[in-house]
């Protein structure tokens, strides 16, 4: 048994005593954290122009479908939209506006989350960097290979009420297959 499974599995009567007895909020934060799952939280970016095409990033460091949408991991203390401006900037040089949450979705059989975000072209100047040496834009019948998952998130988010947040579940072998 690990330790954060032995500290779920404490005598009832304990969580009735740290309901009474408050510990100070540092303390109360570092329980919680060591207690409670963690979970990545990533970002995917639909950025479209005004002819409905979507901008699409070459990655070098994916092997069976390069061509995907903008994105990464959040860090501390930031949105899901500041993540998507920041990434695309750091990974091509060009500026983004998010604009808007679309999407959460979870991978189950993973620790998991992303959010989409909706977002317009704003300025830079494509430059290439370690994670992206090529960018286009595509209309939806010229979409180079994406994997699984990114079509998976961009038939939900074309499904989807642009007034609303919607969700969707995409199992890990959707969003990676071998």
């Amino acid at each position: 048994m690990i330790w954060t499974e032995a500290i779920m599995e404490l005598p009832s009567f304990i969580f009735p005593l740290l309901k009474r007895f408050r510990l100070p909020p540092r303390l109360h934060w570092l329980a919680a954290n060591a207690i409670n799952p963690h979970f990545l939280l990533g970002v995917a970016g639909i950025i479209t122009d005004e002819q409905g095409r979507l901008l699409l990033f070459h990655h070098t460091y994916r092997r069976s479908h390069p061509w995907g949408m903008p994105g990464g991991w959040m860090s501390k203390a930031e949105s899901p939209l500041e993540t998507l401006e920041r990434e695309v900037r750091e990974e091509s040089g060009l500026q983004v506006r998010a604009d808007r949450l679309a999407l959460i979705g979870v991978t189950r059989d993973r620790p998991k989350f992303e959010f989409v975000v909706c977002g317009t072209l704003i300025g830079g100047t494509f430059q290439a960097s370690r994670e992206v040496d090529q960018m286009g834009w595509f209309a939806p019948d010229q979409y180079p290979a994406l994997a699984p998952f990114h079509l998976h998130i961009l038939q939900q988010w074309r499904e989807q009420p642009t007034t609303e947040v919607g969700w969707y579940d995409a199992p890990w072998i959707i969003a990676h297959p071998r």
